[in-house]
């Protein structure tokens, strides 16, 4: 769905409990008044509700913010509020789950005319809030990569690239917006807030105030019972996201490629250097007429292109690695059988380093062979015999010193995989079924991690986000078949193997 027609149907409904309001109900005592704590209150609802639905997802792109704050202030004079941030980023998901309850509960707030003044400031305050934030996102699109964000005098054009956090996740994956058009949205929100604000006494008002008081309490605890379900005890009820049970990932990553190759440059959007005029100019006609347009005249600001005739995803991310740098991506996807994927995410581990001793064997080049080759006449060689040297080869074993790592896995995620995954991967192994292990990960911290949990199967490595967005769950697990996805389970909710088999494994 786009936010267009999101919009359109906002508008309808709005309309339609306005009427209701204005002629039936007769609780409205303005018109403008009524359709704007509808509007903004269901607005405000379907963005908490897609949210609620994949809290984890939220709480991914706080990380992705707290993150971006630490450096953000790290070498300023707050640099002392860097522990905040971090302190934030470890309890994400508790404040991503805050935030969507705050959402949905500030939208029922405006509908049902819950303490008018007080829902009119907090909304205005959330409001300006995201403003502030969507607005900060869009400006480091100036900011080139190295540079402070505090250095003004070194700002250059707007690339997406140089953003830090490129999506606000306002509609979480339910829907996609630009930095610019976040921003826009946010500061058109700001008008019926300050409205808000000066005719609070406007707003209309369901029932009695006990009873608003019961809706807003019994809609905390219900949102959050909600949020945990589709985060901490189960993976997301709707599935947002391109790696979606019974898509086959790799019939969709060879269409989303060849849609990215057949993208074409459609038009140049030049800026003339002496007066700041912008011209947007089709590509063959810019080729063919390339002499009107000389570089010391004018800039090309931005290429304009088609759009794909596949939308890309997360899918053309994919890729799967072993610690040598091979690629395994397309002999995964292509794998004809039944095979188990353990997801982690985020491996929950320390590093501490020790330092160990291994035997070199050197070869120390002693004397060196020379020899001078002449040719008389060109044809006939002849070689100086006082040129020639004898070359011997000395052999020497040395100690080195080399710095390893042992890791300290968090304990609650080690039992995840003894207690939830292990039997599973065990009793899948021998039956036969192939068992792989996904990661953002190091040789050394596999070979560990197999040590202390017992998860003797192959791992590969996979960048983190990709592993994010194909399951919520850390570790979680999917079978796959030939490419596709049959099926994906949160670690809490993985059945037995036995169970696996029967319902989804055919032969």
């Amino acid at each position: 769905m786009s936010f267009t027609l999101l919009l359109i149907i906002l508008f309808i409904v709005s309309t339609i409990l306005t009427y209701l309001t204005v002629k039936f109900w007769h609780l409205s005592k303005s018109v403008i008044m009524s359709f704007f704590q509808y509007f903004i209150g269901i607005l405000f609802i379907v963005s908490g509700f897609v949210k609620a639905v994949d809290p984890l997802g939220t709480s991914y792109k706080m990380e992705e913010y707290f993150q971006e704050f630490q450096s953000l202030f790290e070498h300023t004079w707050f640099s002392f509020i860097n522990p905040v941030w971090q302190l934030m980023e470890h309890y994400s998901l508790f404040m991503g789950i805050v935030m969507i309850i705050f959402e949905i509960i500030l939208g029922i707030m405006l509908i049902i005319g819950y303490k008018p003044k007080l829902t009119a400031w907090l909304y205005l305050l959330l409001v300006l809030f995201f403003t502030a934030l969507t607005g900060y996102t869009y400006l480091t699109g100036y900011v080139p990569q190295g540079v402070s964000f505090w250095s003004f005098s070194q700002w250059g054009e707007f690339q997406d690239t140089n953003m830090k956090v490129t999506d606000c996740g306002c509609f979480g994956d339910f829907i996609k917006f630009s930095a610019w058009h976040t921003f826009l949205k946010d500061v058109y929100l700001i008008i019926p807030g300050i409205y808000f604000i000066i005719r609070s006494k406007d707003m209309h008002r369901f029932f009695g105030k006990f009873i608003r008081t019961s809706i807003v309490i019994a809609g905390i605890v219900i949102i959050y019972i909600f949020s945990l379900a589709n985060s901490s005890w189960n993976l997301p009820m709707i599935d947002f996201r391109p790696f979606k049970e019974g898509v086959n990932v790799r019939q969709r990553m060879k269409l989303e490629n060849e849609a990215a190759a057949n993208i074409q440059e459609l038009a140049v959007l030049l800026k003339n250097k002496r007066t700041g005029d912008l011209v947007e100019i089709p590509s063959k006609q810019y080729l063919s007429n390339k002499s009107l347009y000389p570089d010391s005249l004018w800039n090309i600001k931005d290429r304009i292109f088609s759009e794909p005739t596949v939308p890309i995803t997360e899918i053309s991310d994919l890729a799967i690695e072993d610690y040598e740098g091979n690629d395994h991506t397309e002999e995964i996807l292509t794998y004809p059988d039944y095979m188990l994927m353990v997801v982690s995410s985020k491996m929950k581990g320390e590093p501490e380093p020790y330092t160990y001793t291994v035997k070199d064997t050197v070869f120390v080049e002693d004397t060196v062979v020379i020899v001078d080759t002449i040719f008389v006449n060109d044809s006939i060689p002849y070689t100086n015999s006082d040129s020639i040297r004898i070359m011997k080869n000395i052999k020497e074993i040395k100690d080195r010193e080399v710095q390893g790592y042992n890791y300290i896995w968090d304990a609650n995620y080690l039992k995840r995989f003894i207690k939830y995954i292990n039997p599973v991967v065990n009793q899948a192994k021998k039956n036969g079924l192939k068992v792989i292990a996904l990661a953002p990960s190091t040789r050394e911290m596999a070979d560990d991690f197999i040590k202390d949990s017992g998860l003797d199967i192959p791992f590969y490595n996979v960048d983190d986000i990709t592993l994010k967005t194909i399951i919520r769950s850390n570790p979680g697990v999917v079978l796959m078949k030939n490419g596709t996805i049959i099926k994906k389970w949160h670690y809490k909710k993985l059945p037995d193997f036995e169970s696996i088999k029967e319902n989804y494994i055919k032969p």
